[in-house]
């Protein structure tokens, strides 16, 4: 027995809610045939399931064979892109036929009317485009550079296709708005009018000829279709409406990919809100940052939901989000209000020397030795035949020493390798209510050598840089010769293509001067 067919009965029968006592009146059947049709007990006769079809405007084959809701899925579809197409047609059609009955100076207005809009919305898009460029670039600047500039190039094809779409459903909405669709009301008024003069039997000719050229003289009325409002209960082209949905899917799409940029935003939030528990000391400062930061998750977290109901079409609980918004606010403001009453028992001190330790190297004198690139080096003099440097760095730091090609100079810097201890050392700072810089810098540099030994590094590294600045000196003036050199030959080119141009006619006037020779010749 065929079971598509008893599901496909039992189906379009509830669609069109009728029991199986109804459908066996209409069909002139008993009420347990219907039921043993359904079950697949039995099967009708065949003039049954033609009376079948032709109540519910079905095929035989369909009926008995296949899964009637595809069947119903297709016809759908076929029809709502068959009315796509009419609404498309019946557009154009529509705006010739306006501009048809339209006066020479009514479609000029309306010409530039839209000329206008299209400069408006091209000036908007690329306002847009500009924007949301250098926004992209902004929140993919973690990414490697080719891959940025791929998704880059990408998310710009489908800002400026969103641009173009939404431009074209702007003009046409507005061309339907203040043109079509007033076109038609005033159509609609002349027929009215025409139907009430064909009534008329006792008005002479004359009087109805007058009635109907006053009516029609509606569609030239100066101004008349400049103020236009759109009738509300006037259904729109169903072109617009998927063009409508397909710009609101873009929108969708750009808010998603805002979520996946406030979603990180979140979870930095909450790993800030445990490590402000580290400055739990601070009194009205740590108290003001776990309220800023609770607050300013809470604001995160509002917009969070109201951009994912608006992807996924539910309703807002609009009284409620306002209100938490609003009082995130306030508790955000009073957050910085105990912050900025916790900073004022600061102390500010530009430097610690308790976080600082005296170190001091000893180096080998040599003949082309110099401290390159310190200017507060400060040399004392030393009855030494080397060179003892001491210094102050910070003491979770360590000296690195450059000498490897003294031609250089010798470059010293400090090395911190335990950022761990550095950050304990801040939070400590913090907890005890201070505000301490914490560098990796070498201070209070003093170089002890003999006088002689001084004057040669001095002398030294002044040689270095005078070297340094005729080496500079020089690579300018060659460049500078260069440039000069490759304007003459500029010059020289276009010389020479001169000469070859005179030098063409020239060979041209030869040329004709011989054919005459020849004819002279001839003659």
């Amino acid at each position: 027995m065929n079971n598509q067919f008893s599901e496909n009965l039992r189906r379009i029968r509830k669609q069109h809610n009728l029991s199986q006592e109804q459908l066996a009146d209409e069909l002139g059947v008993s009420r347990q045939a219907i039921s043993k049709w359904e079950s697949s007990i039995a099967y009708p006769e065949m003039d049954k399931i033609i009376a079948l079809c032709d109540k519910f405007d079905l095929n035989i084959d369909d009926l008995l064979h296949k899964d009637i809701r595809e069947i119903k899925g297709e016809e759908e579809s076929k029809k709502s892109l068959n009315k796509t197409i009419e609404d498309f047609l019946k557009f154009i059609t529509d705006t010739i036929n306006l501009f048809s009955n339209m006066s020479f100076k009514s479609k000029i207005k309306c010409l530039l009317e839209q000329i206008i809009i299209i400069f408006i919305l091209i000036l908007i898009s690329v306002i847009v485009m500009e924007l949301g460029s250098s926004m992209f670039l902004n929140l993919l600047g973690f990414l490697p550079a080719g891959v940025r500039y791929f998704i880059h190039n990408f998310l710009n094809s489908i800002l400026i296709l969103f641009c173009i779409i939404s431009s074209i459903i702007i003009l046409t909405h507005v061309f339907k708005t203040r043109y079509l669709d007033y076109y038609d009301k005033l159509k609609k008024e002349i027929n009215n009018t025409n139907k009430d003069v064909d009534d008329i039997d006792k008005i002479n000719n004359q009087e109805k000829q007058k009635i109907i050229d006053n009516k029609n003289k509606i569609l030239f009325r100066k101004n008349e279709n400049k103020i236009i409002i759109r009738d509300p209960k006037h259904s729109e082209y169903r072109f617009i409406n998927s063009l409508f949905k397909f710009i609101i899917g873009i929108i969708k799409f750009f808010a998603l990919c805002f979520v996946l940029f406030i979603c990180p935003v979140l979870i930095f939030l909450f790993v800030c809100l445990i490590i402000s528990f580290l400055a739990y000391k601070t009194g009205f400062f740590f108290i003001g940052i776990l309220i800023s930061i609770l607050s300013s998750a809470t604001i995160v977290i509002i917009v969070l939901l109201i951009i994912l109901n608006f992807v996924f079409n539910r309703k807002n609980e609009k009284k409620k989000m306002i209100w938490s918004f609003i009082i995130a606010l306030a508790v955000f403001g009073c957050g910085l209000g105990f912050i900025f009453v916790g900073i004022l028992n600061f102390k500010v001190l530009d430097n610690n020397e308790t976080m600082l330790k005296t170190e001091e190297i000893e180096l080998e004198m040599k003949d082309d030795i110099f401290f390159n690139n310190h200017d507060h080096i400060k040399y004392v003099e030393a009855n030494i035949d080397n060179i003892r440097v001491e210094y102050k760095i910070n003491k979770y730091c360590k000296l690195v020493l450059y000498d490897q090609n003294t031609n250089y100079g010798i470059d010293i810097w400090a090395k911190c390798s335990d950022p761990i201890k550095l950050v304990n050392e801040f939070i400590h700072n913090i907890n005890n209510k201070k505000i301490i810089p914490i560098n990796n810098e070498i201070s209070d540099i003093v170089v002890y050598a003999s006088k002689e030994n001084i004057e040669k590094m001095k002398t030294n590294k002044k040689n270095y840089f005078d070297i340094q600045k005729e080496y500079n000196n020089t690579i300018n003036y060659y460049e500078k010769r260069v440039s000069e050199l490759e304007g003459k030959i500029n010059d020289y080119e276009t010389k020479l293509y001169e000469y070859e141009e005179n030098m063409s006619e020239l060979n041209s006037q030869i040329e004709e001067y011989k054919s005459t020779i020849k004819s002279y010749e001839n003659e």
